[in-house]
């Protein structure tokens, strides 16, 4: 539980083909109650109301023909899907708040620690804000139902190459020197001077080249960063 790397997930990874819980023991004031609370769980996935699983699978089993319209017209393919999509969300949602406990929260509240001790007059903290906040988001969506099995959601790509880009930007002792040495100066224009884009061409002043290098790299890092964010920041969790 103490790791927010992406993992498999309870809806959509498992299957919950058990028979509905026996309610032949309740009353009927007992089944209408249970009836309403599980209709008003599903209707709203408000399922922390529910105090057990047992609670969950009375009201689950009480409720399910209700919400297929009326028992008359629910067929078992109806009952089925409906049954098995509840329980796939219940058991999500029960794991996922553990994990939130344990995981999400300690990130949360490193995000704000940060947000609220870092100095106010450096742009490099300013991006470890936003790569902590994308580093949130992509455990987040990693664990939530837009997830495959593996953590893998729509959008993931971008913003996980985000996360990545930032940590370059925030401290670009990190980029590799084999990336400074291949990067094309091509199409970067300021800040970078047309006078550090010729050291950085020529090819006799190979000592300097890693230096200036370095600069284009971060400009043309930090340009890229922001098209992803422009173009893929209102569909990542489409």
């Amino acid at each position: 539980m103490n790791d927010s790397n992406p993992k498999a997930l309870t809806f959509g990874g498992e299957t919950h083909d058990g028979p509905l819980a026996d309610i032949s023991h309740l009353t009927e004031r007992e089944k209408l109650n249970y009836r309403s609370k599980g209709m008003s769980a599903f209707g709203t996935y408000d399922y922390e109301q529910f105090k057990s699983d047992e609670d969950f699978e009375l009201a689950l089993a009480c409720a399910a023909p209700y919400n297929c319209r009326y028992p008359e017209h629910c067929d078992e393919e109806m009952l089925h899907s409906f049954v098995d999509y509840q329980r796939s969300l219940y058991y999500h949602k029960k794991k996922y708040r553990v994990w939130e406990k344990e995981v999400l929260d300690p990130m949360v509240k490193s995000l704000a620690d940060h947000a609220l001790d870092a100095p106010q007059y450096n742009t490099s903290f300013l991006l470890e804000l936003e790569k902590r906040k994308m580093e949130c988001m992509d455990a987040y969506f990693s664990h939530s139902v837009t997830a495959d099995e593996n953590g893998n959601y729509p959008g993931g790509r971008w913003l996980r190459l985000c996360v990545k880009l930032l940590g370059y930007l925030v401290n670009e002792s990190r980029i590799p020197d084999n990336k400074i040495l291949a990067v094309n100066p091509r199409n970067i224009s300021y800040p970078v001077s047309q006078w550090e884009l010729d050291h950085f061409n020529n090819q006799t002043e190979e000592s300097d080249k890693l230096r200036y290098g370095r600069k284009i790299y971060w400009h043309k890092t930090h340009r890229l960063y922001c098209h992803i964010r422009q173009h893929a920041l209102h569909t990542w969790w489409d």
